[in-house]
């Protein structure tokens, strides 16, 4: 045998696979992972307690869930995990915006887009943000007269819609055209999570819903479209997303297309409305679940708000508040899953991971890994209070970390911090006595049924 030979097959000798689940023949773990992929990556996570491979039939997935692999796909050596193909199966939806491109490209996107984020400015939002849930708790009041059980996503979801259309674009939508726009996106992101379940197809397979999907992208590239139109004619200068990305101009003094504009209002939409709606959801549920946090956090608010409405002030005084929040996004993460894929041959914690893989990241197992978190699925927000001795910054990653860490994050807080407290200094919203709550993981993390909750007078 050559020396050349006997090097190579040194060489495979050396390579470390990871440790991960017999599964079944042919398939895999896929029907576990298909039928409830949040639970079963933790139950993985569990068992191996490190990089674990998923045999999945066709190929093997990559679950990282610890801290440290974290930090090495999305920070040290992210420029050898690009989005991939599984995220491109949402192209359809974001285009080239913020969630899917890669390189300098998307370094110029951030760069113009960075400005409508600034701390002063979404601090110059709470007015607008805070009329708007002022206007929707009519409904609730309504509801409260009625006797009449709301179910809690749909009503998260009106709110920040409401909110995103109007700080974001300066839109005041009527309750119909919300109503269109609404389920426009919900139909669209329903297809989105089909396609990434069945990412494995060739992209013209056709596939349930498909039609509808994209009748639902078409209705709100009009509607984009159509503001962008107006907003055009009109001539006005408005300090909103929408008239930053208008105006923007990067170093060689080139504006964004029209195209590239609807990309990053889908992307807006998606974080600022979705994530933080769904988000807003299981808060409401946990905080039902446990009296002892819900009276804790409305004290805070009412020793920090006198029962006004909050302003910027008041709401950095909610620490409590905020850290209930957080354990939120710890048990019940929007982004549950993220996904990277290899460029090339590497290893990620010292196991051998060839060029191609597909890369799965679990928020939702990492943030209930027991190696960091004491009793993990408890609900303690106290587990934020600064005072706390540190963890690994990666042990906990709802809003991603790294360069790529997302944009509108402090917006997201700010807003689930107001919604919190105006919401309960009206109201206690009580889960309907036998209404079953059952998580299902899609896009984002969901209920089966709802959540049917009354709205309670404090």
């Amino acid at each position: 045998m050559s020396a050349e030979i006997e090097g190579v097959v040194s060489k495979r000798h050396e390579r470390r696979i990871p440790p991960g689940p017999r599964g079944y023949p042919l398939i895999g773990v896929l029907p576990k992972l298909a039928r409830d992929p949040a639970r079963y990556c933790t139950e993985a996570m569990l068992e191996f307690n490190d990089l674990v491979r998923l045999n999945v039939g066709f190929a093997s997935i990559y679950l990282v869930t610890q801290p440290d692999h974290i930090h090495q796909v999305l920070v040290t050596d992210h420029e050898n995990y690009w989005k991939g193909k599984l995220f491109g199966r949402a192209s359809f939806l974001f285009g080239n915006g913020l969630v899917l491109n890669e390189g300098e490209s998307w370094r110029r996107q951030r760069r113009l887009m960075q400005p409508a984020f600034a701390h002063r400015r979404i601090a110059s939002l709470i007015p607008l943000m805070s009329e708007v849930v002022d206007q929707r708790l009519a409904v609730w009041e309504a509801a409260r007269t009625d006797r009449r059980p709301l179910d809690i996503g749909k009503e998260m979801m009106s709110l920040t819609l409401r909110i995103i259309s109007k700080t974001m674009f300066s839109l005041s939508l009527g309750d119909e055209e919300l109503d269109v726009m609404a389920k426009a996106f919900n139909a669209a992101l329903e297809h989105m999570t089909l396609r990434m379940f069945t990412y494995s197809l060739p992209e013209w397979v056709p596939l349930p819903g498909q039609h509808e999907c994209q009748e639902a992208v078409k209705t709100l590239e009009a509607m984009t479209y159509r503001v962008m139109r107006e907003r055009r004619q009109s001539g006005e200068q408005m300090d909103d997303l929408l008239g930053m990305l208008l105006s923007a101009r990067d170093e060689t003094g080139e504006g964004m297309t029209d195209l590239e504009i609807r990309n990053e209002v889908m992307t807006t939409l998606f974080g600022g409305y979705e994530a933080t709606a769904d988000a807003l959801t299981w808060a409401w549920y946990l905080l039902d679940q446990h009296p002892e946090v819900d009276a804790r956090m409305r004290e805070e608010v009412a020793r920090a708000t006198g029962g006004r409405v909050p302003g910027f002030e008041e709401l950095t005084q909610l620490t409590y508040t905020a850290q209930v929040a957080e354990e939120s996004m710890r048990l019940f993460p929007p982004f549950w899953f993220w996904t990277r894929t290899s460029h090339e041959d590497g290893e990620i914690g010292g196991y051998f991971v060839p060029g191609g893989s597909l890369i799965l990241l679990c928020p939702y197992a990492t943030h209930r890994n027991p190696a960091y978190w004491e009793e993990p699925e408890a609900f303690r927000p106290e587990r934020f209070a600064v005072e706390v001795p540190a963890r690994p910054r990666d042990a906990y990653f709802p809003f991603g970390t790294g360069q790529r860490v997302c944009i509108g994050r402090h917006l997201a807080m700010l807003e689930m911090q107001l919604i919190l407290s105006m919401v309960a200094q009206r109201f206690r919203p009580r889960l309907v006595p036998g209404h079953p709550v059952v998580m299902r993981a899609g896009t984002s993390l969901r209920t089966r049924d709802g959540i049917l909750m009354t709205p309670d007078p404090v």
